[in-house]
């Protein structure tokens, strides 16, 4: 028992001079999305029709599109990561807070009609992550509900004027 206490003293004797390792502390979020050059990763998830059509063909299941593009002073990403080719777009209601971002693109496709697309996610200071939802409500046949999954990393702290629209579409 006088050997137990003595061998208990010594550990605990031992143990003060040492400092517990602290868990590695999380990178703080910034309250808005930093403003830079990024790099934004989509892949298709799902593509389906709505009216019963034929299925689109601009996009299948799988492919993946990597775009640069900017993200403004403001904290909001430009159309150029986020629509279609040749869509044109607005962002509307952006909220983009404390790592959460959540918005809509009002887009207009040339010669069909209307695509309206959500983007939920979560953001850091190196980049973003979501998922992109899209719905269109063409005058003709051809209406879609298509889902993608994105990533985007942040490449620099200014946008160079050939970032904006550089696509690459990959299968």
């Amino acid at each position: 028992m006088r050997t137990l206490l003595i061998i208990s003293s010594a550990l605990l004797l031992g143990a003060c001079g040492e400092q517990a390792a602290e868990p590695p502390k999380a990178a703080a979020i910034p309250a808005k999305l930093p403003a830079g050059q990024y790099e934004v990763t989509t892949s298709v998830k799902s593509l389906v029709s709505t009216d019963k059509t034929p299925v689109p063909t601009f996009t299948k299941v799988g492919e993946t599109r990597t775009v640069t593009g900017c993200v403004s002073a403001d904290g909001v990403p430009g159309v150029e990561l986020l629509a279609t080719k040749d869509d044109a777009c607005v962002v509307k209601d952006p909220y983009i807070r404390n790592g959460r971002m959540n918005l809509t693109l009002d887009c207009t496709r040339p010669a069909q009609g209307k695509v309206m697309a959500t983007l939920d996610g979560k953001y850091t200071a190196d980049g973003f992550t979501g998922t992109q939802t899209a719905t269109s409500t063409f005058a003709g046949s051809g209406d879609f509900r298509l889902v993608e999954e994105l990533t985007a990393r942040k490449l620099a702290d200014q946008c160079s004027p050939a970032a904006t629209g550089a696509a690459e579409a990959k299968s």
